[in-house]
């Protein structure tokens, strides 16, 4: 059966529309997760960049929100009614990164309007910093820490809208962030890279590769319209 990624582009897509009205130690969950105990077919995560250096890419106009918006109002309610898992992360100089999590009708009933999740970023967004690998290694951890991950019960993927800049982590950051991809890669984890930098898109390729994610996509800044990894 075909994984449902266009549950991803749907929900960057939500993300994207709520940008329009404006722009040490972790302190996240770290061992714990809050998932439902009821099984789920999918597990999706988004990160994203809110940090200066990408912001422009997140409102309209930008690439990102050319990508996604289309795609919105003929998808979104395929998955509506199911238990999948969404989750919302953030890169910034906020050392939080985990921002909210639930279904996709949770999604909808917590967020009724663009305004409405364009503030909920904002308020949580630090645009001092850009704390790409600790996002990302809090992020994973976070996911794999989820029973139906863990045991390759539900198909997992992370997507990352980001020009993947680091600006200010711990030293040991990428160190730990690659670890956690490598633990994520080992359960069939998926992972996107979308807007990069395109002087670091071979690095990053190079990464994902090395941590033994099977299945990824990193795509520069300068592809007009980025694909979306489709499976079976």
């Amino acid at each position: 059966m075909r994984f449902h990624f266009i549950l991803i582009t749907i929900l960057i897509s939500i993300l994207v529309i709520g940008l329009l009205s404006g722009c040490g130690p972790r302190r996240e969950p770290q061992a714990q997760s809050t998932f439902q105990q009821e099984d789920c077919e999918y597990v999706v995560t988004v990160l994203l960049d809110l940090s200066p250096s990408f912001f422009n890419e997140m409102t309209e106009g930008g690439q990102a929100y050319n990508f996604n918006a289309a795609l919105l109002d003929h998808y979104f309610r395929e998955r509506l009614g199911t238990n999948d898992q969404l989750i919302i992360a953030q890169i910034s100089g906020e050392k939080r990164a985990l921002l909210w999590q639930g279904t996709p009708l949770q999604l909808r009933q917590k967020f009724p309007s663009a305004t409405a999740f364009g503030e909920f970023l904002r308020s949580n967004a630090n645009p001092n910093g850009s704390l790409v690998h600790d996002a990302i290694a809090a992020t994973v951890d976070y996911v794999l820490a989820d029973p139906n991950v863990a045991s390759g019960r539900a198909k997992s993927a992370i997507f990352v809208l980001s020009d993947m800049a680091d600006n200010g982590s711990s030293e040991d950051s990428e160190e730990r962030a690659l670890d956690s991809l490598k633990a994520f890669g080992r359960v069939g984890g998926i992972v996107g890279m979308y807007y990069v930098d395109q002087r670091l898109v071979p690095d990053w390729r190079t990464k994902l590769k090395d941590a033994g994610i099977r299945e990824s996509c990193v795509e520069a800044e300068i592809v007009g319209t980025p694909t979306l990894p489709s499976f079976e």
